[in-house]
């Protein structure tokens, strides 16, 4: 068990910044898990966003951001980018 901890932590991915607006969008249609789930679409791709920690199936405290354009730093995990931190970028 401790072999795969070290193997995770060699591979665990690179702390970036993605720059972009926050959108409501349904995950999972027609699964169990379906639910409305807060993107972040870049010109690099669309991708869930959440908070590093927080529970998947509860309230995402991005919500409230909705329609505005953000810039946040976490680190991506295939689809889903885990936000260590964010602030609102004012819209000109």
């Amino acid at each position: 068990m401790s072999e795969n901890k070290k193997r995770n932590k060699q591979t665990a991915p690179a702390p970036l910044t993605l720059r972009g607006r926050l959108e409501l969008r349904t995950f999972g249609k027609t699964t169990k898990s379906e639910h409305l789930g807060v993107y972040i679409v870049t010109e690099k791709g669309d991708y869930l966003i959440r908070p590093v920690g927080s529970n998947p199936f509860m309230d995402n405290p991005l919500l409230p951001f909705a329609g505005k354009t953000i810039e946040a730093k976490g680190r991506l995990n295939e689809y889903v980018f885990f936000a260590q931190s964010w602030v609102v970028i004012d819209d000109e």
